[in-house]
């Protein structure tokens, strides 16, 4: 890096504080940074993935918004992952952001963390560059909401560029195709748990996070009883899930409900089994 571009960095580092020191962040490596971000660095496994998803982003701090002590909390990363240690995504109480204004508290951000940190490691062998980058656009929406929230937006990517990435990039880590949350309910019943409304309550946080316009709300049942009853069952599990989305927010004509019976099963059973796990409504959030 030339002497004229480390001055600027010692301006823009007291004039956009706001938009610096991301975790890992660390003047004394911004000398060795554009060597590093000049270089190769990936590879086709999740580790590899992530080294070659975090340079990238460590080239966008750098090079494009001018903003280099970024761009070496990025780097840590990368390298971090090229030695072979998985470098977790960011936390938003790590990062130092509160949630948005439209997607409530603090909690509500803490639940959509928990799903994207679960969504990638249930994926991430069979699909390592998709959430690999899942990942990686993750933390960039943290830094993102962290501008926003101090002010100096204009120097990073904007909020909304930050969480369409994520948003597409999380559908390709964990297909649509597979069901994105599971509410489980008691034998014959359609009442609402506890648990039950902490995984409604992701729902909500993980719609809002995202940007999530369409979804679908099915409803499933175990093998007790005649199909005809069990229609009638897993349709009315599947409005309760409906209603207490509408009820926290989330628009009604955004959801396309269905009832399954006892067809479809998550675990194969005879007739007549009482099988918990069968007693559910999977929400899947659409493209």
């Amino acid at each position: 890096m030339k002497t004229t571009t480390y001055l600027m960095l010692g301006v823009s580092a007291l004039a956009i504080a706001g938009c610096t020191n991301l975790p890992g962040s660390s003047l004394g490596a911004t000398f060795g940074a554009e060597r590093y971000l000049n270089g190769d660095h990936g590879g086709a496994d999740f580790n590899g993935s992530l080294a070659s998803e975090y340079s990238e982003l460590g080239r966008r701090a750098a090079f494009k918004d001018t903003l280099w002590l970024n761009s070496t909390a990025y780097i840590a990363k990368a390298q971090q992952a090229e030695a072979g240690v998985t470098p977790a995504p960011w936390s938003p109480a790590e990062v130092g952001v509160s949630p948005p204004s439209d997607t409530g508290t603090a909690g509500d951000m803490a639940l959509v963390y928990d799903e994207v940190v679960r969504a990638i490691n249930a994926n991430k062998d069979a699909r390592p560059a998709a959430c690999a980058r899942a990942q990686a656009m993750w933390d960039q929406y943290l830094e993102a909401l962290r501008a926003e929230q101090a002010g100096a937006y204009k120097y990073c990517i904007s909020v909304e560029d930050a969480r369409a990435l994520l948003r597409e990039a999380a559908i390709a880590c964990r297909p649509t195709t597979q069901s994105g949350f599971v509410v489980y309910f008691g034998f014959n019943e359609t009442n609402l748990t506890d648990a039950a409304r902490e995984t409604i309550d992701a729902v909500v946080a993980a719609v809002n996070a995202l940007g999530t316009s369409a979804m679908s709300v099915v409803g499933h049942t175990d093998t007790v009883g005649s199909v005809e009853y069990n229609q009638v069952l897993s349709e009315a599990r599947a409005t309760r899930v409906s209603s207490a989305l509408a009820e926290r927010g989330v628009p009604s004509g955004a959801m396309t409900l269905a009832g399954r019976s006892e067809n479809d099963m998550a675990v194969q059973t005879g007739d007549n089994v009482r099988e918990p796990l069968n007693r559910r409504v999977e929400v899947v959030l659409d493209n």
